[in-house]
């Protein structure tokens, strides 16, 4: 019994030192932030703290700046979401053709948005795509005789600017892990699906997508915990403007416990930022099990 006992216990001994360390690195921060939102606390005068229970989060849900970074937030992340594994997917079915040429130059210029940093890439959409009097976007507009819109600096496209640039930063990342799970599927169900007669888009459909729904899954929850919590692209694009048309949570917080200097309230947004991604990975992991499940 002590044998089976030893056993079982011996390989925690060698991630215990991890486990401790993870815990220490997440959870002190966590806690501290916890703490923070249960009280009454002001950037200059940490020392003044008065505790208020649960009327910060009373007075969050109640504001409607906060309902309205929320509503933000949420577009802004499906909106990446869609874009990153939607075009993550077609990319790297079309990478993984027979008839593609210089497979691995196009992979490590696919790769080149992952590992440039948020602020310079938002830096460089802004002044060299979304820019209004010569960026790409609007020249090309203009070769065509199109308006020339200023893309940041409007309420009803901002917003859409910065889903653009974020899902830019993130296809890479679905690219490639679509791509290592496309060069798994056995070449005998490509050749069945042309015997029968099916086309490059019919194959993506059929056979493609149900093979890639582990990690479909994988790849979302990636991209989702990313956008949710997306601080720099969209400040070096934006600030939060024009108004508050691109004002997520994390904006939302900075602004309180930076501008505001109310870091009680700053904590309890990030906070809540906290537990809806928790949630989040709660269903991913479920969904997760589901359809490893079913799979297997």
């Amino acid at each position: 019994m002590a044998a089976r006992r030893d056993q079982f216990t011996r390989g925690w001994w060698f991630i215990l030192p991890g486990l401790i360390l993870m815990a220490a690195v997440v959870g002190t921060p966590l806690a501290m932030g916890l703490r923070y939102s249960l009280h009454d606390v002001f950037l200059y005068a940490f020392n003044n703290q008065r505790y208020v229970g649960l009327d910060n989060y009373r007075r969050a849900f109640a504001d409607p700046l906060y309902l309205n970074a929320l509503r933000l937030t949420a577009i802004f992340t499906l909106g990446c979401l869609v874009l990153s594994v939607g075009l993550g997917i077609l990319i790297a079915f079309l990478l993984n053709a027979r008839q593609v040429r210089l497979r691995p130059m196009w992979m490590a210029l696919f790769l080149i948005p992952f590992v440039m940093t948020p602020v310079v890439g938002g830096i460089a959409w802004k002044f060299f795509i979304w820019q209004q009097e010569s960026g790409v976007i609007n020249s090309i507009s203009s070769f065509f005789g199109g308006p020339m819109p200023y893309w940041l600096l409007d309420r009803e496209t901002a917003l859409m600017a910065t889903i653009i640039t974020n899902s830019w930063h993130l296809i890479p990342l679905a690219v490639l892990v679509f791509y290592a799970a496309l060069t798994t599927i056995p070449d005998e169900l490509h050749e069945a699906g042309r015997i029968d007669g099916a086309g490059p888009f019919q194959a993506l459909w059929y056979i493609v997508l149900p093979m890639l729904r582990p990690h479909i899954l994988f790849v979302s929850i990636i991209v989702i915990t990313s956008a949710f919590r997306e601080f720099d692209m969209i400040w070096a694009l934006t600030g939060g403007g024009p108004g508050r048309a691109t004002t997520v949570l994390s904006i939302f917080a900075y602004n309180r416990g930076i501008a505001n200097q109310d870091m009680g309230m700053a904590n309890t947004i990030a906070f809540t930022m906290f537990l809806i991604m928790a949630v989040a990975a709660w269903i991913y992991i479920t969904l997760y099990r589901k359809t490893v499940g079913d799979k297997a």
